[in-house]
């Protein structure tokens, strides 16, 4: 009778390493009431702050610069009619906060704020920020095209809700387009040729643009390559990051074009004015 082999017993399975935890990214530091309610977006989760801070946005009073969509004008908000709920044991807690134009008191903005153990969040807001901005880009209407004030509207209302690369998406367009429509009305009298002009690297055109384009604009033409590389490689929430400056980049340069705007219109006027009394004197006799 053969020897029959005894059953091969399989080795044990090397036991798996645990997973390593994956690590869970900080939250930003809150940015003090102004900020929190007139620039951030909705559910943007921010480290929770201090009792003194919490006491600050919903007891103490608040004044905050910003843009009253009512009045059309900036403005300064004073706080009024929190409404009680914020508790520091809470689990949890959801709290009004409503701020009055300091022109028009029945003038409002009303924002609810979730607070947690270790997250301060705004999670809703009237009117919205998205209405706010779009008010707001009416002022460039004069030096903007329709599409352009409709894209910068678009650029703040997709920040607002958190879409960053997107806001970053329609900056870019409005930035290329105002290089090329500043080309266009010079290069007639520059004698500037467009099929060299479209080759030409960003900071070539600004370059070639200097002496019509908002100094801003020229001492930071950088500007256009962040939202390049906030299209191509940065993520959503880096782009949301530094949309705010890219924002107030864009209107500081639009704010250039309208004083610029302003003062030409002027002298056009005086121009105009100082040339019908020479006509009438000269009517009158007048040398």
């Amino acid at each position: 009778m053969a020897d029959q082999s005894p059953a091969q017993v399989p080795a044990p399975a090397p036991a798996k390493s645990a997973p390593k935890p994956t690590a869970v990214p900080a939250l930003e530091s809150y940015p003090g009431a102004s900020e929190f309610l007139l620039e951030s977006p909705l559910y943007a989760p921010f480290a929770c702050p201090s009792r003194e801070e919490l006491q600050r946005l919903f007891y103490s009073g608040i004044k905050a610069d910003g843009h009253c969509p009512y009045c059309g004008r900036a403005t300064t908000y004073s706080s009024v009619d929190t409404l009680p709920g914020w508790g520091v044991h809470s689990p949890a807690t959801y709290t009004k906060v409503s701020l009055a134009c300091a022109r028009n008191g029945t003038h409002r903005l009303s924002f609810w704020v979730r607070v947690g153990q270790s997250v301060i969040q705004k999670i809703g807001q009237d009117p919205s920020h998205a209405d706010v901005a779009n008010d707001q880009s009416k002022t460039y209407r004069k030096i903007l095209s329709r599409e352009d004030a409709a894209e910068f509207h678009k650029a703040i209302g997709l920040a607002s809700h958190g879409v960053g690369i997107g806001s970053f998406v329609y900056l870019r367009r409005i930035f290329e387009r105002l290089i090329w429509s500043r080309f266009e009305e010079f290069r007639e009298a520059e004698g500037w040729n467009g099929d060299d002009f479209k080759k030409m690297r960003m900071v070539e055109k600004v370059q070639l643009l200097e002496g019509h384009l908002p100094t801003f604009l020229v001492e930071n033409a950088k500007i256009y390559s962040i939202l390049s590389v906030g299209i191509h490689e940065l993520s959503e929430d880096a782009c949301l990051a530094f949309f705010d400056v890219l924002k107030e980049s864009t209107t500081t340069i639009l704010e250039e074009d309208l004083r610029k705007k302003a003062e030409l219109d002027r002298k056009a006027n005086l121009a105009k004015a100082i040339s019908a009394f020479a006509q009438s004197a000269s009517d009158s006799g007048g040398e």
